[in-house]
C-alpha cells in the first residue's frame, strides 16, 4: 500500500511531462533562416511531445535557434530520400518543440 501512496505523490509532484518524448515520420516541411535557425514538421505531427506535454506553446514545428551542421543534414537528407526520421523532443524552444537528437530510419 506504501508503494502505490509513493506513486501517486511522486505523480502529482512530476508536472506531467516526461524526460523527452519521440516521434517518427517523414518531413512535411523544412524551415531555415540565414542566421542559422532550422525547423520542421512531421507528417503526422508531434502526438507524443503533445501527449507527454513537452512545450504547451508549440506551434507544431520542432527546432533550433542554433544547431550543428550534422543535424541540418540529417534534415535535409530526410525530407529528400523520403525516409522516416525519428525526432526527440525536450521541452521549447521558443514555440517551436525542442529537438534533443534525430534518428534516420
Amino acid at each position: 500500500m506504501k508503494k502505490y501512496i509513493l506513486l501517486a505523490v511522486l505523480l502529482a509532484f512530476s508536472g506531467g511531462a516526461l524526460a523527452y518524448s519521440q516521434d517518427t515520420e517523414g518531413v512535411s516541411r523544412v524551415f531555415v533562416t540565414p542566421q542559422g535557425s532550422i525547423a520542421l514538421q512531421l507528417k503526422g505531427g508531434f502526438p507524443k511531445a503533445i501527449e507527454t506535454n513537452q512545450c504547451q506553446t508549440n506551434n507544431g514545428w520542432a527546432g533550433l535557434k542554433t544547431s550543428d551542421p550534422v543535424l541540418k543534414s540529417v534534415i535535409i537528407a530526410a525530407k529528400s530520400s523520403g525516409q522516416k526520421l525519428t525526432v526527440t523532443i525536450e521541452g521549447c524552444e521558443g514555440t517551436w518543440f525542442k529537438i534533443k537528437d534525430l534518428y534516420m530510419n
